[in-house]
């Protein structure tokens, strides 16, 4: 705590730290104890957020589901046929048995085409050269060579101390150069000229300055180069930095190089142009109403993924050899056909029927439900609460699907209910009874003396007890425990009115020890109970009807889950003292804590100030010594002066 270095007890030999500590040491218990409370206050909010995260998910889940009719409404159904039809039921769905047929199943337009490998074609492109294309193989675009054998190109350095170079293309002496790789290494060789090199860039053969820097003083130098080559097409200056076109360090020759590439059908892949295989430029693919258009970079995969984009799934298989293009769904409304706006193209990629490609056209489900047919584009049908799959031709076979009332999925949703509130009743009471806790928060100097192992073991113990008595928790067990004890007056299928509690239900209260949990008589799973008559699972065999009026009800006679839902959802509505989801006073808490915060740091301000005043009295005293020791020194050369 203290403000600096402080040399004191030099003349008086006192233990002034060790004094001004003690002095201070009794009004720091007040801090230790502010620390200890905001400790205190940050623990019960973890303890409120794990059991509010906990509370939140057992109304949303348990609670949410007891509080819907649909939840007690739960359906079963069986097919007398399950690999031809498939039923699942909703909860309107009529109870009973339902006559299925299923005459035709739904499919997808399938187009396979033929092997374009197997095809035997042999092919001739003339692709863009690159740097380890020899001159002497270079040609136009129509396959005509430039006879660039013998040719020369000129390549100067704007410093007159370097000499120029000439090389010849294709030569095979001292100057002469294959291909630019040849050109590049020598380049790269030659002093005055390593910043300078070609490349083909987007299919132009390039030259490329890369010998800018930028000297200390921020001023940008580097190196000039005029290339001269009429058979390239190049002339003009490369300069050492970009311009404002963002070109200025580079020169493209004008002369469109290519090489000639000789292939066979066997050859082809995903990365084959499609100009290359003879389909024109231009030509336009049409599926349902779309349009893929080719240009001179198409390749395969281009295509594939032109039309996938057309509303079908469209693949080259390498290995195949062939193309697969399929609509994106089942069913009639799906089909489709692709033509092109030059007929040739499809026999080339093997699409068109005289070149044997295979069709299969898409169909309509269609099937008889209880003497009714029905038309679909997918072989899962929606009818009267009913999903019906159907999987295979019956081939005039009726299927029979049964639809009864899902008692089992019914008393499992109460069962799973049961058991959730059970865990947070014996959370809730756990919490509300604990003992108080045995210690108090470690102060600092506490903590300091202490192992890592000695701190858990003291924070374990000093944690317990932090929600007892805690009122809110009190609220939330008795609004519950009230809620459940609720009759909710029903009426039966015969039209009778009768008040129905949990506990006419078989569902009951266990001992007073166990603070409200529920017990279900004649559950399997409650070794209390087990023996008991199952009234739920007579009830619901009996009377499932009744079910929903009692947990869910409606706005005007709200069922139990209903009333337990909204009463939750109270509990947790935003307030002056608490935020929306949240079932405790979380801004109250963080409120209090910000004001431990701001006791703390006044009491540190407090005994600073203190420390300081207490150094400040000693610094005197010790002056005061020194200045009377002083004058002893002075008096006592006096008296040795006036003896001698």
């Amino acid at each position: 705590m203290s403000s600096g270095m402080r040399l004191t007890g030099l003349i008086s030999g006192m233990d002034t730290e060790s004094m001004v500590n003690e002095l201070v040491k009794a009004s720091s218990t007040k801090l230790d104890k502010a620390k200890q409370d905001k400790q205190l206050l940050e623990w019960k909010k973890e303890a409120w957020q794990g059991l509010n995260t906990k509370l939140y998910d057992f109304y949303k889940t348990e609670v949410s589901s007891l509080r819907l009719a649909s939840t007690f409404k739960l359906k079963s159904a069986t097919s007398s046929d399950e690999s031809k039809v498939s039923i699942k039921a909703g909860s309107q769905a009529a109870n009973g048995s339902h006559s299925v047929v299923v005459k035709q199943l739904a499919s997808s337009a399938y187009l396979t085409g033929s092997n374009i490998k197997l095809s035997g074609n042999s092919y001739t492109t003339y692709s863009q050269a690159s740097v380890t294309t020899n001159f002497a193989d270079m040609t136009d675009d129509q396959g005509n060579s430039l006879a660039l054998t013998g040719k020369s190109i000129t390549i100067k350095a704007g410093n007159d101390t370097i000499a120029p170079l000439t090389f010849e293309l294709g030569g095979t002496g001292e100057n002469g150069v294959a291909n630019l790789s040849e050109l590049n290494s020598k380049l790269a060789e030659t002093e005055g000229y390593k910043g300078l090199k070609a490349s083909f860039l987007d299919g132009k053969l390039t030259f490329t300055n890369s010998t800018l820097k930028k000297n200390a003083d921020g001023v940008e130098t580097g190196e000039v180069f005029t290339i001269e080559s009429e058979a390239l097409g190049l002339s003009g200056d490369v300069e050492f930095k970009k311009d404002e076109d963002g070109k200025g360090n580079t020169l493209e020759g004008s002369v469109d190089l290519r090489v000639q590439k000789d292939f066979t059908s066997a050859d082809i892949t995903k990365s084959t142009k499609l100009s290359d295989i003879g389909i024109a430029v231009g030509t336009t693919f049409t599926i349902k109403g779309k349009d893929f258009v080719v240009d001179k970079d198409t390749k395969i995969s281009d295509f594939t993924e032109g039309l996938s984009k057309l509303g079908v799934n469209a693949n080259f298989d390498v290995n195949q050899g062939r193309f697969y293009i399929n609509a994106s769904a089942t069913g009639e409304e799906y089909n489709f056909d692709i033509t092109a706006s030059d007929a040739t193209a499809l026999d080339i990629l093997g699409l068109s029927a005289s070149a044997g490609a295979t069709k299969v056209d898409a169909r309509d489900a269609i099937i008889e439900y209880n003497g009714v047919s029905y038309t679909g584009s997918s072989n899962t049908f929606e009818l009267n609460g009913l999903t019906i799959t159907a999987k295979g031709v019956t081939n005039g076979e009726t299927i029979q699907a049964t639809v009864a009332s899902d008692t089992d999925g019914v008393y499992n949703s109460i069962k799973s209910f049961v058991k959730k509130y059970n865990e947070m009743v014996d959370e809730l009471t756990k919490l509300y009874n604990e003992a108080k806790p045995k210690y108090d928060p470690l102060t600092d100097d506490e903590r300091s003396k202490l192992s890592d192992t000695q701190i858990e073991q003291w924070e374990k113990e000093a944690k317990v007890g932090l929600l007892r008595r805690d009122e809110t928790i009190n609220n939330l067990l008795s609004s519950m425990r009230q809620i459940l004890n609720t009759g909710i007056e029903v009426v039966d299928k015969d039209g009778n009115t009768k008040k129905y509690t949990l506990s006419t239900l078989g569902i009951v209260t266990g001992d007073y020890t166990e603070n409200g949990k529920l017990h279900i008589l004649g559950d399997a799973d409650d070794p209390v109970y087990a023996g008991q008559t199952n009234t739920l699972k007579e009830t619901l065999e009996k009377n499932p009807e009744i079910f929903s009026q009692i947990f869910a009800g409606s706005k005007e006679n709200a069922g139990i889950g209903l009333q337990l839902y909204n009463s939750l959802n109270k509990a947790m509505s935003r307030s002056e003292t608490s935020r929306s989801l949240t079932f405790y006073n979380d801004i109250t808490l963080e409120k209090s804590i910000k004001e431990k915060d701001e006791d703390i740091d006044k009491w540190k301000e407090k005994l600073q100030k203190m420390e300081d005043k207490y150094y400040k009295q000693f610094t005197a005293m010790e002056k005061a010594m020194a200045e009377m020791q002083t004058q002893q020194s002075y008096l006592s050369s006096l008296m040795g002066g006036m003896s001698s």
